[in-house]
């Protein structure tokens, strides 16, 4: 849950009483997430990104224009679009604080009691990690693009037409304001010329009667580098007047940093430095040989007109993504790698009594830095879709329409993140882990609709009760969604360099599992809806309407709990060899009994709890 800052704050005021030293600018409580070894969790006070002097303030200028021709059968078109974009990005996230615990205990003590953690001597904090950041609250900088095409109709014949057609596009980054001259990728941002892309299309009528008709096309289609992500690799170069943004995690008496971390609910009152400061800063870089993001889209349809007003289509779509953005922590040493089994508790999806991953440990590549972040464009995708459509007139005031898709998405990890993650790879240097089912893969779906209205026209009176009623029932059924294993208690993996269960710090799972191999229960709804018109002249009418959704109030999953191990250091277990001690140099995996349990039904925009509606119009 979130609780507004005020709501929160005022609900702490003897709290932060209690610590004088308390210190938050605009006096705003930090935040706090709580989330315990089921992955369940809540999270309130302020955002991490919250405050914000200014959300992005985006000024764009932009000159577009087309010109046609047409000479015989041909009609050309070309044009040209110009854009110049003005954007004030202030977003120093992590600015008022952030407290992570593993547990609500955990919390209460710190709330309570603090620093009652650290083992035997019992004088840390409680939280897992705490996050601040330092700096200015933002930047201005401006991005340049620049678009053209042409394109041709061509009528080859009567039943046969062609379209051909290519578009360049280039957007122009700004210029690094914040160059690390200890980093070569810090002082450049790519610039991608190539981006060339070819359009393709034709309709053929077959017969000659309008009854049969096959269409086709291939283009290629490029996306922009999302500003949010140019805004990251700006100001996270680790020189002076960027931004700087300090983590303490795992905190035990031998951490050298144990002197450092804030005493909840205080937050750090100036930028640490020397050891505090860990001495090696995270920093954001692109790739140089980063590529814009580029769809190639295929599709070939044919459909036929049958008896009695049937009308059926067949269609393969195809949708392939290459040089999709992805996020990896270049700053890990292969050479240091080692190896580490865990214990496998019973239960669970992972077989036999152990499991052995790749552990990468220290030191770091360059270790003037801590994580050093590539964006680099390495991400395919492959959608391919067979849909079949029917559509059936029985008369003016009834129709059947239904459909029908088959369809399997895949990827290497297709990242929706807006600004940047630190990694996202499960293994750094095998990007092979990451191939699996897209996480929007639904491979069947069927949609049946009908019209029905009232085919009468009664005069008088009984025609205002009678006439102009329509009732249009949607069923939607469809594959559950995919989801992927996770792990927690990353930060107890030992000898890891960064976390997670092979020290990298990168995506939470085990890579014989894969990704999004899981799936959510199907899906349905039934949506209807109701309506009468009123005529009251030919220019004249008003309408009433009734609607709803998930008529029926079907229980939709749109989330499960999908934490399946968590890794321990002590204590025992119970694997398939029998009852194993859990230690340091053999940790283990405890599987959760919750994993899979639904967390979330009818919670996002495409499934709700029932819902009616009642609206009017005037029709004129």
């Amino acid at each position: 849950m979130t609780m507004s800052p005020n709501t929160y704050e005022q609900a702490n005021t003897l709290t932060s009483a209690n610590f004088p030293g308390y210190s938050n600018p605009l006096g705003l409580p930090p935040d706090v997430s709580i989330l315990g070894s089921n992955g369940i969790g809540f999270e309130f006070g302020v955002p991490t990104f919250l405050q914000r002097p200014a959300f992005p303030d985006e000024r764009r200028t932009q000159f577009a224009d087309t010109a046609s021709w047409s000479k015989g059968k041909n009609s050309f078109k070309f044009g040209i679009d110009v854009a110049h974009t003005n954007d004030l990005s202030q977003n120093l996230r992590f600015q008022f604080g952030s407290f992570s615990y593993g547990s609500v205990g955990n919390y209460l003590s710190d709330l309570l009691s603090p620093n009652k953690c650290g083992g035997s001597a019992h004088n840390t904090p409680c939280y897992s990690s705490y996050q601040q950041a330092f700096g200015p609250l933002g930047f201005t900088f401006n991005t340049n693009d620049v678009a053209f095409f042409a394109e041709d109709n061509w009528r080859i014949m009567p039943r046969l037409t062609l379209n051909l057609g290519v578009r360049f596009e280039y957007e122009q980054l700004p210029k690094p304001f914040l160059p690390n001259p200890a980093v070569l990728n810090t002082q450049k941002l790519p610039g991608d010329t190539n981006n060339w892309g070819p359009r393709i299309g034709f309709a053929y009528d077959v017969s000659g009667d309008g009854k049969t008709s096959v269409r086709g096309g291939y283009g290629i289609y490029y996306g922009r580098i999302i500003n949010s992500t140019v805004y990251n690799a700006l100001i996270n170069t680790g020189v002076n007047g960027g931004q700087f943004s300090f983590r303490f995690n795992a905190f035990a008496a031998t951490n050298p940093l144990s002197a450092c971390e804030p005493q909840f609910p205080q937050i750090l009152t100036a930028q640490p430095t020397g050891s505090c400061a860990g001495g090696a800063l995270n920093i954001v870089f692109f790739d140089p040989q980063f590529q814009a993001p580029a769809i190639h889209q295929a599709d070939l349809t044919v459909e036929r007109e049958l008896w009695w007003k049937t009308a059926v289509s067949v269609s393969y779509l195809g949708s392939f993504g290459r040089d999709l953005p992805d996020f990896v922590d270049t700053n890990i040493n292969p050479g240091a790698a080692g190896s580490l089994t865990y214990n496998v508790g019973t239960g669970g999806p992972l077989a036999g009594p152990t499991y052995t991953t790749v552990l990468y440990k220290g030191p770091r590549r360059n270790t003037s830095f801590g994580a050093m972040t590539d964006i680099f464009s390495g991400i395919s995708s492959n959608y391919n879709a067979l849909a079949v459509r029917v559509n059936k007139h029985f008369s003016q005031n009834f129709e059947l329409n239904y459909n029908y898709t088959w369809s399997h998405s895949l990827d290497f990890g297709q990242n929706g993140s807006t600004f940047s993650d630190t990694n996202d790879l499960l293994d750094p240097f095998n990007i092979r882990n990451e191939y699996g089912n897209s996480i929007f893969d639904v491979r069947q779906r069927s949609v049946f609709s009908a019209v029905v209205g009232t085919p009468w026209k009664k005069q008088g009176a009984v025609g205002y009760l009678v006439n102009g009623w329509q009732l249009a029932p949607i069923y939607q059924a469809q594959s559950g969604l995919p989801y992927s294993l996770t792990t927690t208690n990353t930060n107890s993996t030992p000898g890891g360099l960064s976390g997670g269960i092979n020290g990298s710090g990168g995506r939470s799972g085990i890579d014989v599992i894969g990704r999004n191999t899981f799936r959510l229960p199907r899906t349905q709804v039934v949506d209807l809806r109701l309506s009468k018109k009123f005529n009251f002249s030919e220019r004249y009418a008003a309408e009433i309407m009734g609607q709803a959704y998930n008529l029926f109030n079907h229980v939709n999953a749109t989330g499960v709990v999908n934490t399946a191990y968590g890794i321990a250091t002590s204590g025992t277990t119970a694997t398939a060899s029998g009852t194993v001690t859990c230690t340091a140099a053999s940790p283990c995996l405890n599987y959760s009994t919750s994993f899979g349990n639904i967390t979330n039904a009818n919670s996002n925009f495409a499934y709700s709890s029932r819902q009616v509606e009642i609206g009017f119009r005037f029709l004129f």
